[in-house]
């Protein structure tokens, strides 16, 4: 039994079909108190799939399941005669996402094997295309959906041996390779006939040619319990797979509320990443966000001290959570002309530096030294001009009287004042 990591608020997605993969996974998900819905495309191209149907019909029925059924005999035939597995896998995809929208899922399991992963090495092998990794990511995204695929460390045989020893049903000669002559001849002629020890080897031959990438991997993800922030180059060299699994393990090890990681959140937050801003946040949940500063990423729990970024592109009154200010009478008092916009307004940066007192000093380090605490120093504004040159910080003093004519307040906890 393979812990699937199961929410049981949550609806899933399982692409099913009567061989020994597919019907284990669909007992592990019973197993675990899983709601999820029977997925199956039926290609009408023999006995075999009307067989499966009609199977998953009576087993889905006995079981309480939910089941939907593609006939691919009524969709787009577009591409079908030239590239028949092409055409199958957009027609099954599609009907994924669909029934994914449909029952507002949070992932969608695929139950494949080892074996797949043996095939796919080999296949490269044969035409000759390189991969910079091979084999399949256990967690990734496609079509707007999270895709698991927890069966990956194991054997077609050991999926056979689960469903005897748990008295699951399931078609001996039902292979989802059936598609693809190429594949089908590599399945039934090779790796179907691979013994344990041919096995191992080429896992090890796979795992050598991954070595530098895992290697990388395994290294982030070893850290992502232990630590509060992640670096952003380091998970953006990761692959889509490998990142979404990172993001996914911090947000669950950091963030103090459950938190259902969307393929869109995915996508919103790798674009984050790779945003030249320096000081960016997205919400993830009630008054939880993941958090970017300069290069590092972290999740604020109580949005309380979120990083910000601000354009204002002339003298103006702007109000914001952090805070307040009028400048529309100008703010030469603080140092600010007109030629200065427009301004770009953020929290502090560690590498930020000013001139006081005629030297060049780190703005974080004489924040702290005025007696700033360390939340506060998070949402405290500096102002740089069009060329990116800072040319206004607020002074911090307890008790400081304001004296300028321009108008600015930051807004600061009770206990802060």
């Amino acid at each position: 039994m393979v812990n699937l990591d199961i929410d049981k608020n949550a609806v899933y997605v399982l692409a099913g079909n009567t061989g020994a993969d597919a019907m284990a996974l669909s007992h592990m998900l019973l197993e675990q108190e899983a709601k999820f819905v029977m997925c199956f495309v039926n290609y009408h191209i023999g006995p075999m799939w009307e067989e499966a149907e009609e199977t998953l019909r009576k087993y889905c029925e006995e079981k309480g399941i939910a089941f939907e059924v593609c006939d691919a005999s009524k969709v787009d035939q577009t591409g079908k005669d030239a590239d028949f597995e092409k055409w199958a896998r957009k027609t099954r995809y599609d009907f994924f996402a669909e029934v994914y929208k449909k029952y507002d899922a949070s992932a969608l399991f695929l139950a494949h094997t080892e074996d797949d992963v043996i095939e796919g090495y080999l296949l490269s092998k044969q035409t000759g295309v390189r991969s910079s990794k091979f084999g399949l990511n256990t967690v990734g995204t496609t079509r707007g959906m999270l895709v698991r695929r927890p069966l990956v460390p194991y054997s077609e045989e050991d999926l056979k041996e689960y469903c005897d020893a748990n008295n699951v049903p399931y078609n001996k000669d039902f292979g989802n390779y059936a598609h693809d002559p190429s594949r089908s001849l590599l399945r039934i002629e090779i790796v179907d006939k691979l013994n344990e020890a041919e096995r191992d080897q080429y896992i090890t031959e796979i795992k050598k040619a991954n070595a530098e990438s895992l290697s990388f991997t395994a290294n982030i993800k070893q850290s992502v319990d232990h630590v509060d922030t992640l670096n952003i180059r380091e998970i953006i060299a990761l692959s889509e797979g490998e990142f979404a699994d990172t993001i996914i393990r911090f947000i669950k090890a950091k963030a103090k509320i459950k938190i259902k990681v969307t393929p869109t959140m995915l996508t919103e937050f790798r674009a984050m990443c790779l945003n030249p801003q320096p000081n960016m946040c997205m919400k993830i949940g009630t008054n939880t966000f993941l958090v970017k500063e300069y290069d590092e990423i972290s999740i604020d729990n109580d949005g309380l001290d979120l990083p910000y970024h601000y354009t204002l592109k002339e003298p103006c009154k702007f109000s914001c959570e952090a805070f307040e200010l009028d400048f529309t009478e100008g703010a030469e008092d603080r140092n600010i002309h007109l030629e200065d916009y427009p301004l770009t307004v953020r929290s502090v940066l560690p590498q930020d530096v000013t001139s006081y007192n005629g030297y060049a000093v780190n703005a974080k380090q004489m924040l702290i030294a005025a007696g700033i605490s360390e939340r506060l120093l998070h949402v405290w504004p500096v102002f740089l001009n069009k060329d990116g040159r800072i040319v206004y910080i607020p002074r911090y003093k307890k008790g400081f009287s304001e004296y300028h004519k321009s108008s600015m307040k930051i807004f600061v906890k009770e206990e802060e004042k």
